[in-house]
């Protein structure tokens, strides 16, 4: 009888564990095909449309000398390719962070990620702005070679300093997030002064990066991301272990011999690495690295390890999408990206928020 039963236990187990699988599977292969369609769409669709079979056609030959070609190859697809990136690099960082900090409200902004990186790519524009001969007024007329790097040791030493502040004898997630927003204020205040300084022929080259914006990206964008991108997305499963231990509390992962101090820093660098770089090519975009991991829970639940892919697709969907969105409704004219995720990230994280809180 016992015997009986135990196989019983072990073949519920084993069926339900199949069940989870299959559910995530299927909901994977539909992400991945909704990304497709969206992919599909962003090429043909804009301030100019094409159709299905012109588009195929100036995929296939990306040499033709139309004008099909020339649109979705050297503006379209360049645009499409940093959404994806940008968006899995936002939601690696959210996913991440809400682990950590043990808090669903959780994002790159909170610890002063994005304000720092905002501000690290707004002086050396600035620089840029006053040491050379360009056109102020186009951002695509500035060196983006080092914004990436700027980026990055703006937004990882704005993390660092929130950890610093927040520092009494250790680190709590509450002291981290309570301080993270006091310095993401006092960044972002410092960053509107050198906007409100900039001089008003100037001004309108950091309001089209701050809004969160693709606009003018090209391939140099693409390949000087990628590779940030790639080591972001890498570096993933590495840290997940010791970050799924840590959204478990201090206490439980010190009991297993976790050092949870070192491990916070690790996961605040990354989380700083990974939305720094999107911020220095696209400027702060919002919602995304909040609302693509609570999809992930949504679709998967689990383990960090199982809820990760999701995550990233999460985020590349919702910020194609988004670009999408705020290329094609007041077309030809454009929304910035940041400025679409804003108006629908806030209603759409309510409604998951008070689906999860069911």
């Amino acid at each position: 009888m016992t015997s009986g039963s135990n196989l019983s236990v072990r073949d519920r187990d084993a069926g339900a564990r199949r069940s989870i699988w299959l559910r995530a599977i299927m909901r994977g292969v539909g992400g991945a095909a909704a990304l497709a369609l969206t992919i599909m769409l962003s090429v043909r669709f804009g301030a100019a449309d094409f159709p299905l079979t012109a588009a195929v056609q100036a995929l296939i030959h990306r040499d033709g000398a139309n004008d099909a070609a020339f649109v979705l190859w050297e503006l379209r697809m360049p645009r499409v390719l940093l959404a994806l990136m940008i968006g899995a690099q936002l939601a690696a960082s959210g996913l991440v962070l809400q682990a950590v900090l043990r808090n669903p409200l959780a994002e790159p902004g909170v610890i002063g990620v994005s304000s720092g990186a905002t501000l690290g790519v707004m002086v050396l524009l600035l620089v840029a702005n006053f040491s050379g001969s360009l056109d102020s007024s186009r951002l695509d007329a500035y060196d983006v070679t080092w914004m990436p790097v700027v980026a990055l040791l703006g937004g990882v030493g704005a993390a660092l300093g929130v950890h610093a502040l927040a520092w009494r004898n250790g680190t709590a997630p509450f002291r981290l997030i309570l301080m993270g927003v006091a310095v993401s204020a006092a960044l972002y205040a410092v960053a509107m002064t050198i906007l409100a300084g900039w001089g008003s022929s100037r001004v309108e080259v950091l309001l089209t990066w701050l809004s969160g914006n693709l606009y003018a990206r090209g391939w140099q964008h693409v390949w000087l991301l990628a590779p940030w991108a790639a080591t972001t997305i890498a570096l993933l499963p590495a840290i997940l272990p010791a970050v799924q231990v840590l959204s478990l509390g201090d206490d439980a992962a010190a009991s297993v011999g976790l050092d949870v101090e070192r491990w916070r820093v690790v996961a605040i660098v990354y989380a700083g690495f990974a939305a720094a770089c999107a911020v220095a090519i696209a400027g702060p975009i919002a919602f995304v690295g909040l609302i693509a991991p609570h999809l992930a829970r949504l679709a998967v639940g689990g383990p960090l390890a199982r809820q990760a892919p999701f995550a990233l697709l999460g985020g590349a969907l919702i910020t194609a999408l988004a670009d999408l969105a705020g290329r094609v409704v007041i077309a030809p004219a454009e929304i910035p990206v940041g400025a679409v995720t804003a108006l629908f990230g806030a209603p759409l994280f309510l409604y998951l928020l008070s689906r999860s809180s069911r």
